[in-house]
């Protein structure tokens, strides 16, 4: 179990070796299962939220609601633009990274940052509702490629694997005859659900034939990055010395590359997944040093 709670600590280094492996030893079963793996980490990090610690958003409720909503359009059309010049795989898996939630992650480092967790808790939480009611049915309608399956498919499909470990795992948390007991087993549970980004690092890179795409799609994510981390200075700068600067600059430059490789794979394929997966890598270094450096300030 030491092992378990160890692997947040080691999750970048980690998640560059999945990403070498997903190359050169590949699981195509495990590429177009991204969506039940979304739901693990979905379900991980619930098992962590109680209806009391969304309660006790209400004094920051406003930069809640802001964060969860207004990121989606404005990165959406970023991830439509800068996809134009690239091939039509590169470009639904950026338009999937553009339609994901706040990343999971981003909680932890936030507090790592040494800022008010919370805050990308709540976050993190209403952009997931958000993006499982709208990344399927937009990403059809923004695509110029034609969807696998129907987009009614699709939204009942993120329902099940977003949406319902979503409550499950927040009203396990809120029971109090389950609530101490799962608070004991926080650093495990933590540790499954950053060896579960883990693993779907090696998924959705296991889905890209190699080396195909995967030039471009470094430059895409590292493109979308840059204009997701302006906008999360941006928001930093209006925030100004708010409780919410920090944890709104984190959850709008980092999003969930776990959700747009099941977006990105259910709807197109698994060679699809080559861009949320390497924009999955890319964030996770950045974010990881920006984090430090928040920390040391």
């Amino acid at each position: 179990m030491r092992a378990l709670a160890a692997v947040p600590r080691a999750l970048t280094p980690l998640a560059l070796l999945a990403a070498a492996l997903g190359l050169i030893f590949p699981s195509a079963a495990l590429a177009a299962r991204s969506d039940l793996l979304l739901a693990l980490l979905v379900l991980a990090t619930a098992l962590g939220i109680s209806f009391s610690d969304l309660a006790r958003l209400r004094e920051h409720i406003r930069a809640v609601v802001i964060l969860s909503l207004l990121p989606l359009p404005l990165l959406v059309g970023a991830a439509w633009l800068l996809g134009r010049p690239f091939a039509p795989l590169v470009r639904d898996g950026l338009l999937a990274v553009g339609l994901s939630s706040s990343e999971v992650a981003s909680v932890g480092l936030v507090a790592l940052a040494g800022a008010d967790a919370t805050i990308a808790l709540g976050v993190v939480t209403g952009s997931l509702v958000l993006a499982a009611l709208v990344g399927p049915v937009a990403i059809g309608w923004l695509s110029g490629s034609s969807v696998h399956v129907g987009s009614g498919h699709l939204l009942l499909r993120f329902a099940l694997v977003v949406l319902v470990p979503l409550f499950v795992g927040v009203a396990a948390r809120s029971r109090s005859a389950l609530a101490e007991r799962l608070a004991t087993a926080d650093a495990e549970r933590e540790g499954i659900g950053a060896l579960t980004v883990v693993v779907l690092v090696y998924a959705a890179l296991s889905g890209t034939h190699g080396a195909h795409h995967l030039g471009a799609a470094l430059l895409a994510s590292v493109a979308f990055l840059i204009v997701s981390a302006f906008l999360a200075g941006l928001w930093q700068r209006i925030d100004g010395r708010r409780t919410s600067a920090v944890p709104g600059a984190f959850t709008i430059a980092m999003r969930d590359f776990a959700v747009a490789a099941a977006l990105a794979t259910q709807a197109f394929g698994t060679a699809a997944g080559a861009v949320p997966g390497v924009y999955g890598v890319v964030m996770l270094v950045a974010a990881a040093i920006a984090a430090g450096r928040f920390a040391s300030a």
